[in-house]
């Protein structure tokens, strides 16, 4: 059966590489439909609305979307991430020979970070505090209590059993494909439990609780401060990391910076009934046009949607093209210490292919 797939080109510097990772796909004769719908400028430009209901549709009408980085969350990336209930953010780190990592040891860095994709900090429940003031909000452990009379903003925290038990199932199940091909079979979880003793705790409980129904997986827990520092120190201990929303955001971001940066790591939005696939990295206004943009992220984000949609072998295959060219040292982009361009770089991976 044809899969349909959902092309969104994305802002500024997205297009240059959403457009060949798209071809390069295309290129390898699998039974896949892309389809191009028009938001962003594109379409403001023609509809007055970023996210035409055209767009909508089409998303809808497909298995799963390649997405460019967009500019406004509010449109096209806010009605998948939220409207179609992604909640699991999958961003693998993965060194290969030929990456820029500024750590002295980087070989064998190979984990995910999963990210929960719409609980947390992020979808912006916020206001004044004095609006707080009905909920008379005590700290027991502390011994104090919310003063709303003094003039600022609150942010809401919210982790729900029903979400956080399907982002630790997604890791659990995420290990045990890893375990599957040679990999440690193990979970960590972290978060600020030590502190938010409900909030993240719960977070922290839920994992644990769902790791022990996987006998052949290992659980650990970090404290975030100290996650962080591990990161560094020894990246190599970590498979599966799982954590909450924001913070899964920023150490998703450190992550990439030990194999030589955002351009290098790709990511997967996954719900229940939808999924889509982009790099990690911005728009990249201040390039845009240049043709010099590094496709890699894209390129591998084009990999974990073939393997999303049952085709492993050839995104094995797309994979190990991407990375030879690295490992053929010719064709690095500029952000790797190179010269070549974006299309350079792309038919490279072509011709490993």
């Amino acid at each position: 059966m044809t899969r349909r797939v959902c092309v969104v080109k994305g802002d500024d510097a997205s297009p240059e590489v959403v457009v060949p990772t798209v071809q390069i796909l295309e290129g390898m004769n699998l039974d896949i439909e892309f389809v191009w719908t028009e938001t962003g400028d594109e379409a403001d430009a023609k509809y007055g609305t970023n996210f035409p209901e055209s767009a909508r549709k089409m998303l809808d009408d497909s298995d799963c979307a390649i997405m460019g980085s967009t500019r406004d969350i509010r449109g096209v990336h806010g009605y998948l991430r939220w409207g179609k209930r992604c909640f699991a953010n999958i961003r693998p780190t993965k060194y290969v020979p030929g990456l820029r990592s500024p750590l002295k040891n980087p070989e064998g860095i190979d984990f995910i970070i999963l990210r929960e994709n719409i609980e947390g900090l992020y979808p912006g429940w916020e206001g004044d505090i004095a609006q707080l003031a009905p909920l008379k909000l005590k700290n027991d452990m502390l011994g104090i209590t919310l003063d709303t009379t003094m003039k600022g903003k609150f942010a809401v925290k919210v982790n729900t059993e029903a979400i956080t038990k399907d982002i630790c199932r997604v890791a659990c199940e995420l290990a045990m494909k890893r375990k599957a091909r040679g990999g440690p079979g193990k979970v960590t979880v972290s978060s600020k439990y030590n502190l938010l003793t409900q909030s993240d705790e719960l977070f922290r409980r839920i994992a644990e609780e769902t790791v022990r129904q996987y006998p052949e997986l290992t659980f650990s827990q970090l404290i975030i401060d100290n996650c962080a520092q591990q990161l560094v120190i020894n990246p190599q201990q970590f498979d599966v990391l799982v954590m909450d929303n924001e913070h899964g955001d920023i150490l998703g971001d450190e992550a990439a910076s030990l194999i030589g940066g955002l351009g290098l790591t790709p990511n997967a939005c996954v719900g229940n009934e939808f999924a889509y696939f982009g790099s990690v990295h911005g728009t990249a206004p201040d390039i845009a046009g240049q043709n010099i943009i590094n496709p890699t992220a894209m390129l591998l984000a084009g990999a974990m949607l073939l393997e999303h949609l049952g085709y492993e072998k050839e995104a094995a295959q797309l994979e190990a093209a991407i990375y030879k060219v690295y490992q053929d040292g010719k064709y690095f982009t500029r952000d790797q210490g190179g010269s070549a361009s974006t299309t350079e770089f792309c038919q490279a991976v072509k011709a490993n292919l």
